[in-house]
């Protein structure tokens, strides 16, 4: 046998591989030097660590990548250092990024298209900032395109992808924009009452509070549907009132927190959440309150005569 036999055979397949390369490789990037400068910026990290261009990244590890107004999570099925076709991504890479994600970024890219294509009639010709931006925006949403055909022809629920995609791209259409919606600060006629302390209660119309049975300290809390918080923090000396769509207890920090586009009445202030993204945590034992994520502040100054 010739002394060069083994080196014609077919290399093994790489335990791991730089995530420059990876990036690239699985169509997350253009270009790997783009990966390498995103990792370099700072915008991508592996279990929770940013990193540089030279990480090894193996199977199983989860990255999480910020393109633009989205933050992306994929885990790394299997490791290549090649760069594949779109219909074979979904064999090395599982997306795992939130739908809620998805349409926020979606929203934003909308507001910025609607400042660069929007131009006054005789404005003249695109400046040559405003041509790279569409490219960029067009390149963008065919690598997306791509890559949601992939994943529809890799997986049985078909239906489910389709409507994803259509949600994602529905965008394109003219007008569309997510709209937070208006916020009533009154429980629904249905709604049950979990008093949880003197200074906080909480409404919905699905509500499943847990108890530990010896010391009748809160465990859990899970409620949906039209939720009202009221609470009074410490020191306060009127309450504030919550209202969102779902309401979760966390042990850890003994918080309350409020998601699917809270609005929070304090007073004559009114604020309410811009992006899905967007919560209100409520300390249970204080009823100290704050909101995290985009949001506007409205003064309510009650019915005019």
């Amino acid at each position: 046998m010739p002394a060069n036999a083994d080196s014609e055979k077919a290399a093994p397949t790489p335990d791991a591989a730089r995530i420059d390369v990876w990036l690239w490789a699985v169509r997350l990037f253009k270009t790997r030097s783009l990966a390498a400068e995103a990792c370099r910026k700072g915008q991508v990290a592996v279990n929770g660590q940013r990193v540089k261009p030279a990480r090894q990244v193996r199977p199983g590890d989860e990255l999480s990548v910020t393109k633009s107004d989205l933050v992306l999570t994929v885990a790394v099925r299997a490791v290549l250092t090649r760069r594949v076709g779109a219909r074979e991504v979904p064999a090395y890479l599982e997306d795992r990024t939130p739908e809620e994600a998805r349409l926020a970024a979606a929203a934003a890219r909308q507001q910025s298209r609607e400042g660069v294509f929007d131009r006054d009639e005789g404005a003249g010709r695109p400046t040559k900032r405003e041509r790279r931006e569409m490219e960029d925006i067009i390149a963008e949403a065919e690598d997306r395109q791509a890559f949601l055909t992939a994943m529809q022809k890799a997986t049985r629920s078909r239906f489910l992808l389709g409507l994803l995609a259509t949600l994602l791209f529905a965008h394109a259409a003219p007008g569309w924009a997510a709209e937070p919606p208006r916020r009533s600060f009154e429980p629904s006629a249905k709604a049950l009452t979990f008093q949880i302390s003197e200074n906080l209660s909480v409404s919905a119309e699905q509500l499943a509070p847990e108890n530990d049975p010896a010391t009748g300290a809160m465990t859990g809390l899970a409620a949906s549907g039209r939720v009202i918080i009221k609470a009074k923090p410490n020191g306060a000396a009127d309450f504030i009132v919550v209202s969102c769509d779902k309401a979760t207890y966390q042990a850890d920090g003994d918080v309350i927190v409020l998601t699917g586009w809270p609005a929070v009445k304090s007073g004559m202030q009114i604020l309410r959440a811009t992006a899905a993204e967007t919560f209100v945590r409520v300390a249970r034992a204080s009823g100290k309150w704050e909101i995290k994520g985009p949001h506007k502040i409205e003064l309510s100054f009650g019915k005019k005569k």
